[in-house]
C-alpha cells in the first residue's frame, strides 16, 4: 500500500492521498486561479493544451513533478506504508 504527499515549493499540503489522481486534484484545486489566468491571457488552442499537459503528467515511480507556472514548484511523493 501506498500513498502521496504533495510538496509545494518545500511545503508539504496538509494532507496525503490515497491515489496519485486525488492528488493532482488537489494540487490543480489549490493553483485553479493561476492555471485559470494562464489560460485566460494565452487563448490559443495549442498552448492551453501545453499547459493542461503539464499537469497531468503520468505517475513516476516515486515522484512525479507538475508544472503550473514559473516560481511554483510540485513534487508528488509515492511513499510506501510501512508495518
Amino acid at each position: 500500500m501506498e500513498f502521496y504527499i504533495v510538496v509545494e515549493n518545500g511545503e508539504p499540503y496538509p494532507e496525503a492521498y490515497k491515489t496519485f489522481a486525488k492528488a493532482v486534484v488537489a494540487v490543480k484545486e489549490k493553483n485553479r486561479e493561476a492555471i485559470e489566468e494562464q489560460i485566460r491571457e494565452i487563448g490559443r488552442l495549442e498552448e492551453i493544451e501545453g499547459i493542461l499537459a503539464s499537469l497531468n503528467t503520468p505517475e513516476g515511480v516515486k515522484q512525479t513533478h507538475l508544472y503550473v507556472e514559473k516560481g511554483i514548484n510540485i513534487t508528488i511523493y509515492k511513499l510506501p506504508v510501512k508495518n
